[in-house]
């Protein structure tokens, strides 16, 4: 059994036996939101490494460890295996899609919603989970599936970091938009239409090489040189998916369109703070 199977139980708070002043004192919710607006130079240190020693969830420890000041601090948790994994590793079971998804739909706080949509589109990626999805029509084409490790990269929940765009979330953006027009259109149509419009933008958007369509109308993004795409892939994957909507309300005029919005609703705070839904605006006034 992997070391990630065997990591350690976790609980949620808030913690009853910690000193008022703890962190752990508040909710998952507000606990995440503390860590997620911390600011750079808050001496916040101390409390950080509380959380990471804690037996709360692996994505609020996580989270608690990279907003660390002094990594050196973090060395002295080198033989914990699971706080090892925290620094080197992503979420990677199927129990987190829940705590990940109820977070995104429930957290009161945009910034916990964005970062853990950012986190639940990785792990759906990796766990290749058809049950993660905002609907479920019959015999959908399969969510996107996990291709070699990627090199390792600092880890972050932020949408558009370091001049580049999380391209999982791109990948499903892209898939629950397909998703509808598929079990209306049928695979061969969607196929072709999806096809078309991809080679029809690809000199103007060239961050669309990073996409692919499979013989079963699959969206596949390469994350091969790294998790993160160049950030026009953000206007360019709106740009394709503007395009492809188009193109399906040509062929089925009498399907009931939903908004983009609507349809990737379960990583709209993450879409929205990479820019997407302003660029597929922007593409929806030149089409006219």
């Amino acid at each position: 059994m992997s070391d990630a199977a065997e990591r350690e139980p976790w609980t949620e708070g808030p913690d009853e036996e910690a000193p008022p002043e703890s962190w752990l004192v508040l909710d998952d919710d507000e606990l995440l939101h503390r860590i997620e607006t911390c600011e750079e130079g808050e001496d916040a240190d101390e409390r950080l490494l509380e959380v990471v020693a804690s037996r709360r969830h692996f994505f609020v420890r996580q989270e608690a460890a990279k907003k660390v000041a002094d990594r050196t601090r973090l060395f002295d948790f080198e033989d914990d295996r699971h706080v090892g994994q925290i620094l080197v590793r992503h979420l990677n079971r199927r129990e987190d899609v829940t705590y990940l998804e109820r977070l995104s739909a429930r957290s009161r706080h945009t910034e916990v919603r964005s970062a853990a949509q950012v986190q639940l589109a990785r792990l759906w990626r990796r766990l290749d989970a058809p049950e993660a999805r905002a609907f479920e029509p019959p015999s959908p084409p399969p969510p996107p599936r996990p291709s070699p490790a990627p090199p390792a990269e600092p880890v972050t929940n932020v949408a558009v970091e370091r001049g580049g765009v999380d391209g999982s979330l791109l990948g499903w953006a892209a898939h629950f938009v397909v998703e509808q027009a598929w079990s209306h259109l049928g695979t061969v149509a969607t196929r072709e239409l999806l096809v078309r419009t991809r080679r029809d933008l690809l000199d103007r958007h060239p961050s669309l090489v990073f996409f692919a369509v499979s013989d079963d109308a699959h969206v596949s993004v390469s994350l091969d040189a790294g998790l993160r795409l160049p950030k026009d892939a953000v206007t360019a994957a709106a740009a394709w998916v503007t395009a492809f909507r188009a193109g399906v309300r040509e062929s089925a005029p009498d399907l009931e369109a939903s908004s983009v919005r609507a349809l990737t609703a379960l990583v709209a705070d993450a879409l929205r703070d990479a820019g997407f839904y302003a660029a597929c605006d922007e593409a929806e006034a030149r089409l006219g």
